[in-house]
This record gives structure tokens, sequence and C-alpha cells, in this order.
């Protein structure tokens, strides 16, 4: 009667189903002792619980659907914990079911148990139960490797669509040769409906429901997926001028920004060494660099060796993070470099950074183990600097190109506007009103080729004062200079753009004899424009 009534029978149904299992237990189990404060449920409490389990459903279910897919991420490292292998959907029709019961097969390239530490069932994303995988007595079908989840109590509602994960912890140590392509599959299911009704589906069965179907997963050597890749950063600081002294050190500059992006990794990356080369134009590194930092996700870096060649000019820096800085798996972190310069001795010296894929494929850094070569990439490469101690910084404000077109014949012809902002430091500046003095451009095609075809005019427009043949930039003030070319090539289907090359300017009203060079190229050239005809 404890078993019959509250499931409102009166016979014996001839199975052992839920309530009865319940019932056995509470016989077989002593009872705990509980005081009338204890919070605690009592075995009858939760064997009413039980019974109530088979209450909440309603009708005669009968399996409609059910469905294996592979695991969103079908890669799995030793080590992996509750790893999702597979997705299991099942649906029931006219009524609510409660699933009992799961065979699970795991079959590949080796013994499940040899692999496998266990394999877990999950709903809503807790787990529901859970088999030691590693111990062969536990499977149901050795030879299958089928492993039996019974006593479950997995309620699905009718017609809802109910997701179950099938999950595995890998084990920590798996042989070379037991690494590879593994199957998964689910051969039976049983589950009851309201009345108590047990039903066993199995892959025999006429409609299986894709019962015995397989999906596959691979078990890889830890760490394999683990990489750090250099790339170029948006942060990087656009070429300009950095004002230094001649007579003192400056402080530390910013003049290279580079990303270490550690993008599929499942392991968090560890830094030991870094390397960055600092190429120079106009002087040698020991006479115009002073010190060196590597500032990577906020951490500063500045114990470091230099390896100097190519006349002294170019220079590797090798920085020493020495396990300092942990990169997150999938994360991608800013590294600055940053340098301190000498009292400048010759005016002009140019500076730049750089990674060279080289460089990234020597960083050493380390995952799950050390990354090698294959698992190191990529490159990046810093805008140009100016050295001075006076003269100017220049800004790029517009650039335009239109094409204007003149009855369809020959006379068509293109206009460029190139405008900068000239900020004259340490100095004034003059700046010839002859732009083929001042202004020094290019025109050319997408390809950087000079186009030499046509025709070309100039002209120079300043906001500064003219004074004389030249337009004066007072020391600490900003003025805006445009440069507007007119390109009349006589031939059809030319195409061209104009590059602001350089900048020639003086201290006093002469000749120019100081010069500024356009970095990046790009923020100084128009877009390719075609003229027709």
């Amino acid at each position: 009667a404890d078993v019959l009534t509250p499931n409102g029978l009166v016979n014996p149904t001839g199975y052992f189903g839920p309530s009865t299992r319940a019932k056995a237990n509470s016989m077989c189990t002593s009872a705990p002792v509980v005081t009338p404060d204890d919070g605690d449920m009592t075995d009858d409490e939760d064997m009413d619980d039980e019974d109530n389990d088979m209450k909440d459903l309603s009708g005669e279910a009968s399996l409609d659907t059910l469905t294996i897919d592979s695991a969103s991420d079908d890669e799995l490292e030793e080590g992996s914990e509750d790893a999702e292998i597979a997705e299991l959907s099942v649906e029931f029709s006219d009524g609510d079911a409660s699933i009992s019961r799961l065979d699970v097969s795991v079959t590949g390239v080796a013994d499940a148990w040899d692999v496998l530490e266990t394999v877990s069932l999950w709903v809503d994303g807790k787990m529901v139960a859970e088999m030691d995988a590693s111990d062969e007595d536990e499977y149901q079908e050795e030879d299958a490797g089928t492993i039996r989840f019974s006593g479950l109590d997995i309620v699905a509602m009718e017609d809802d669509e109910l997701d179950i994960t099938i999950a595995a912890t890998v084990q920590s140590s798996v042989d070379s040769g037991d690494q590879g392509t593994y199957n998964v599959s689910v051969d039976s299911i049983r589950y009851f409906d309201a009345d108590g009704v047990a039903t066993t589906e199995t892959e025999d069965d006429p409609v299986n429901f894709e019962l015995g179907d397989t999906v596959s997963f691979e078990i890889e050597e830890e760490g394999n997926e683990d990489e750090l890749i250099v790339k170029t950063s948006t942060s990087d600081p656009d070429g300009t001028t950095l004002q230094v002294e001649d007579d003192k050190k400056s402080d530390f500059m910013s003049v290279f920004i580079f990303d270490l992006d550690t993008d599929d990794s499942v392991n968090d990356i560890e830094l030991n060494e870094v390397a960055v080369t600092v190429t120079l134009a106009g002087d040698q590194y020991g006479d115009v660099v002073d010190d060196a930092e590597l500032v990577i996700d906020g951490v500063t870096i500045d114990d470091f060796t230099a390896s100097t060649s190519v006349n002294g000019l170019v220079t590797d820096l090798v920085f020493d993070v020495d396990g300092d800085v942990t990169i997150d798996a999938g994360d991608r972190v800013a590294a600055e470099l940053k340098l301190r310069f000498k009292a400048l001795a010759i005016e002009g010296t140019t500076v730049r950074g750089s990674v060279t894929s080289a460089q990234a494929d020597a960083i050493d850094a380390e995952g799950a183990d050390d990354l090698d070569s294959t698992q190191l990439s990529g490159a990046a490469t810093g805008d140009v600097h100016t050295l001075r101690t006076a003269g100017i910084d220049v800004s790029a404000e517009s650039v335009d190109a239109d094409i204007t077109s003149q009855d369809g014949n020959t006379n068509d012809y293109a206009t460029y506007v190139v405008e900068v902002d000239v900020t004259a430091f340490e100095q004034d500046v003059y700046v010839a009103i002859d732009d083929a003095v001042s202004f020094l451009y290019s025109l050319e095609n997408s390809a950087g080729t000079a186009v030499s075809v046509g025709t070309t005019t100039a002209v120079l427009t300043s906001t500064g004062d003219e004074q004389g043949a030249y337009f004066l930039v007072n020391e600490g003030e900003t003025e805006t200079f445009t440069l507007t070319v007119t390109f009349v090539p006589g031939v059809a289907n030319t195409q061209a753009r104009v590059q602001l090359d350089s900048i020639e300017f003086a201290a006093t009203e002469v000749a120019p004899n100081q010069s500024w060079t356009a970095s990046p190229d790009e923020d100084y050239r128009t877009a390719v424009v075609t003229v027709v005809n």
C-alpha cells in the first residue's frame, strides 16, 4: 500500500519502479536520529517526495524524438575537466516522462577507461549523475565502452525539448598513442510516465530515434591549442616629433605599442622573455638611448639585454619578464616600449620599434607546456619618430581628392588637398611660400610608383603671417598649412594620388636647413582617383 496507493494503483505492476526502489531503500537504511528542532527530512518525508515526483507527471508519455550532436568544442586536452563531449536532445509526446536510465558508450583508439576519469550528465548547467570512467568494472559492456546511468530522475515535460549534456573528465596524462578520435553514442533509454509504466528504447528497436548514432571528439596533448600572437595595436602612437634635450636626459617616452594575443589558447600564457627591435637613423643606439623598459599589461619590465648590429643602428632588446606577466587564455594585452634618450647630438635622428616574425618565434612563454615555434607567430612595426631639441611637430588635419570634368576631353584634371597643423617648439619656424622648396610631395599610383605623365601645379597657403618669402610660425604657436595640387594627366584613365613626403624649414629667413618627414605615410596622402579623359 505504501507504494501502490500514492500512485493510484491496486495491483502490482510487475516491475521494480522508482517508488518501490524508494521503499526498499528506506527499509534497508538505518533511520537517522532527528530531534524536533532538526530541519532535515525524515526517511518517510524522503519517500513521500519520491512518490510526489510521479504525481507531478501527467499523461502516457511516448518518446517522440532523440538526437545526439557533437559538442560545440570537440577538442579536449589532457586533464580537461567536465568537458562536453556530446549533446543529447529528447522530446516526449502524449505526456510527461521521468528518464530513469541511459546507456552511454565511448569508443576510440584506446579503451575509454585508459583515457577518461569520469563521464557525467548535466541538465541546465547542473550535474545530475556521474560515473567513474577509469574503472573497467563500471562498464556494462567493455568492448562497446558502455556506461549505464541508472536511478536517474530527469523529468521531461510533454512537447518540451530537454537537453542533456554528456561530459567527461580526461586523465591528466594520456599516452600519445591513445590520443585521437573517440566516438560517443546513447544506445538505450528507459523512462516512466505518470502511471508508472516503464518503457525501454534501444538501438535494436525498429524505431530507434537515432539511438546508437555516434558523434566524435578528439583527445589532444595538453597545451596543444595554446598560442601567442604578436599583433599591431590600435594604441600604437602615430609618428611624431619627440622633443628631447641637448644638455640632459629625457624622461621615458612611448615609441611603440604592440599587442600580445593568446587567441584560442585553452591555458593561461606565462611570459618569460620578449624581444623588441629598436631601429635608428642618424646616430647609433649607444649614443641615443640611455635606458629602456617594456610595460606589458600594466607591469613594467626594466631588466633587459641589448644586442646591437648594422653599424650600431639596429638593436635587439630582450626583456627578462621571468614569469611576472601571465596573460589569461583568450585575452589580448598591450606591450608598450618606452625609451629614455640621452642629450641629443644629431638633430633629426629617427627611432622606430618593431617585433619581427623571428622575434615572435623566439618569445619564451609557456601555457600547459613551453610554447614552440608553431605556437608563436605574428609581427608588428611602429611608426617612425623624429628626435629634436627644437623644430616642428606636425599633425594631419585632412586629405582630399576630387575630379573635375572638362567636357570629356583630355583636359580633365584632379585636385588634391593636404592640410596639416604645424607647431613650432623651442624656436621660430620659417617655411618658404614656394612649395617646391618647403612642402615636398610625390604624385604616385596606388602601388607607390611615381606617375610621370601630365603636368602638376601646386599652391601653398597658411594661417601663419607672411614675412618676406616665408610663412612664420612663432615659437609655441600652431598654424595650419594647406597644399593644393592640380594634376592634368592628358592621358585617359590615369590613376594618381598625392603623398606629402616632407616639410623643409629653418629658424630664420634663410634657405631650409631642417626637415620633417611624414610618418606614417598613409596619414599624409590622398585617395587614389582616376582621371577618365
